[in-house]
């Protein structure tokens, strides 16, 4: 973000000097970081209102080669265009870095591998304490790897500003990361990012989650967990993901153009109970009014129900009837079109009711849908079950084809033909005879702090 601009170099090889150059940082300065360790002692607040032509950057000299161990912590407070660029970040729990009512933050070519020992996130996107005004917003994390986490929290947590109606961080990018190896799985709290919460969930946050690449991101049964509105996740790879990409809460969300890869991984879980679970990598699980779901791959998951490759379940509440921000809201109005959907364990599993799950059964069937142009090829179990009609809703020029044991639905269904789609293989992925390529699964050359820019 800052490179192009003339700037002032300020060169440090040691936490002191370090500290010393941040309390004198303004706009145009670039603090340059030896090869090293830096061990800050405690938080570091940075409260710099750089502006675009003159940010300041806080950049490693060689990239990886300074480390931020110990207590060291970055608490940004309504800081504006600064660049963080180039470190390793072993500091011990997190967060490493907080963003409070910060905007044009980029935060990029990091490596975040941290020492836990407690709970925490690693970055936090979030207001000011006692501050109902000043909200983040365009803040940029792009181009870093994130490894090894094991404590509850997330690699990146989403929250927002306290007002009468509360208000989610706004136009956040996330973009070009590795997010790799966290878990083992827990009941709950250790998504690989998690934009919003129940209380953020009717704010707009427009937050883009674009050309990341998550790998064995088991922690929670929703490795991407969406509780906003006006979110868009598109062009990511997960692979072998244990868990869902949820849109928990939240309206107007839109998943495109996405591979979601299992290659038939299977897990086991001892939750609280005593009870072993079979966990399954998943697809996309949703609730809420008006969500896109459109132009995505899955192919070789395992997971079903609750991880189906597409888990459209029942609700257990509407909006404006009083109901907690944390229930599960009914389906309104979903878009699901041009996706494919290749031997996975389930397909579309529609109005799953939760069987009496923590004494829950859920009762509102999913309204409006319009599934329209998907293509399911599998040879396992029922290609589309239903548990429950949907309401009022449309299937059109579907295709389904049903091979080995597998039967395409119980009965037939107007707008989807049971016809092989000869599916052909082409770079890895299975598609239509004479299509053009468009995108194809990321690897890891094509992320991370080593990759190229975007």
């Amino acid at each position: 973000m800052g490179s192009v601009f003339a700037q002032t170099n300020v060169e440090v090889g040691t936490a002191k000097e370090l500290l010393n150059a941040l309390k004198k940082a303004e706009p145009g300065i670039r603090i340059i970081l030896s090869d090293g360790e830096y061990d800050l002692g405690a938080d570091v607040k940075i409260t710099c209102q750089a502006v675009k032509e003159k940010p300041l950057s806080i950049v490693a000299k060689q990239q990886g080669k300074a480390k931020f161990v110990g207590n060291s912590h970055f608490v940004l407070t309504a800081a504006e265009y600064i660049v963080i660029e180039g470190m390793n970040f072993e500091s011990t729990d997190g967060p490493a870095v907080e963003l409070r009512g910060c905007n044009h933050i980029q935060i990029t070519r990091n490596t975040f591998r941290l020492r836990e020992t407690k709970r925490g996130s690693w970055i936090l996107i979030d207001g000011i304490k006692g501050d109902s005004v000043r909200l983040s917003h365009y803040n940029r994390i792009d181009h870093n790897l994130f490894e090894k986490k094991s404590q509850l929290g997330n690699f990146i947590t989403i929250e927002g500003t306290k007002r009468f109606q509360p208000q989610v961080s706004q136009y956040d990018r996330i973009d070009h990361n590795l997010f790799a190896d966290i878990g083992p799985r827990v009941e709950n709290v250790l998504e690989a990012i998690r934009a919003g919460s129940a209380e953020y969930s009717r704010s707009s946050g427009f937050t883009v989650i674009e050309e990341n690449l998550f790998d064995r991101c088991d922690g929670d049964p929703e490795y991407i967990s969406i509780k906003s509105s006006d979110d868009t996740i598109r062009h990511n790879t997960f692979r072998e993901c244990l868990g869902s990409l949820s849109l928990r809460h939240g309206n107007r969300n839109t998943v495109e153009g996405n591979f979601i890869l299992g290659n038939g991984r299977i897990g086991t879980f001892l939750d609280s109970t005593g009870k072993t679970w079979t966990l399954g990598t998943g697809g996309v699980r949703f609730y809420g009014t008006g969500m896109r779901i459109v132009n995505n791959y899955f192919e070789g998951l395992t997971g079903k129900r609750w991880d189906a490759t597409f888990a459209i379940t029942n609700g257990d509440a509407e909006y404006g009837d009083g109901q907690p921000l944390t229930k599960h809201f009914r389906i309104h109005d979903a878009t699901i079109t041009f996706n494919t959907l290749v031997n996975n364990a389930s397909n579309f599993e529609i109005g799953y009711d939760g069987e009496g799950f923590q004494g829950n059964w859920w009762r509102l069937p999913p309204m409006g849908l319009r599934i329209a142009n998907n293509i399911i090829v599998g040879e396992k179990d029922t290609l589309i079950k239903i548990f429950a009609q949907p309401v009022n809703s449309t299937w059109e020029n579907n295709i389904v084809w049903a091979t080995g044991i597998a039967v395409a639905a119980r009965s037939s269904i107007d707008g989807v033909r049971v016809t092989d789609p000869q599916l052909v293989k082409a770079g890895g992925i299975w598609q239509l005879p004479n299509q053009p390529a468009q995108y194809r699964p990321l690897e890891r050359k094509d992320v991370g702090p080593d990759s190229k820019k975007e």
